[in-house]
C-alpha cells in the first residue's frame, strides 16, 4: 500500500482548463498587425521584442510593471532567495473570461468536492492506496 498526500490528490484531481496549443509572442504580433491598416510585421515584431527586453529589465530591478489592460508583473523569491515572476491579471481580462471563456474544462466531475470527498474519489480509483489528509489521518478504501 502506497501512502498519498491529500494535496497531490486534489492537485490530479481538481478541475482544470485544457490547454489548446502554445502561442508565441510573434503569432500574437501578427494576429495584431492583421487587425491595423499600414503596419509593418517586421517592425511589429521588432517592437515586440524590444519591449519584452525592457520588462525584463525592470523586472531585474526589481520594479513593479502595469502592463496596461493585460495586467502587472512583478518578482518576489522563496526561502532560498529562488526568484519568480508574479502575474496578475487585470479586472477587464478576468471579466472577459468570465463572459465569454470558450475553453474546455477537465474534471467536471470533481467541481465543489471537498477534502474528503477528494479522498473518497481517489480511493475508488485507486483502492490500494492510503490517502494522508493534513491533520496526518490516513483514509482507505474500506469494505
Amino acid at each position: 500500500m502506497s501512502e498519498v498526500n491529500i494535496l497531490t490528490v486534489i492537485n490530479k484531481l481538481r478541475p482544470k482548463v485544457e490547454r489548446k496549443k502554445i502561442v508565441k509572442l510573434n503569432n500574437l504580433v501578427d494576429e495584431a498587425v492583421e487587425q491595423v491598416v499600414d503596419v509593418n510585421r517586421r517592425a511589429a515584431r521588432e517592437l515586440a521584442a524590444r519591449i519584452t527586453d525592457v520588462l525584463i529589465g525592470h523586472l531585474k530591478q526589481a520594479d513593479y510593471v502595469k502592463f496596461g489592460d493585460v495586467g502587472s508583473l512583478s518578482v518576489s523569491c522563496d526561502k532560498d532567495k529562488k526568484l519568480r515572476v508574479n502575474y496578475r491579471a487585470s479586472k477587464s481580462i478576468n471579466d472577459a473570461l468570465a463572459q465569454d471563456f470558450k475553453g474546455t474544462f477537465l474534471n467536471n466531475e470533481n467541481v465543489g468536492l471537498d477534502e474528503e470527498g477528494y479522498a473518497r474519489r481517489w480511493l475508488e480509483q485507486h483502492p490500494e492506496d492510503a490517502v494522508v489528509m493534513r491533520d496526518k489521518t490516513t483514509r482507505t478504501k474500506t469494505a
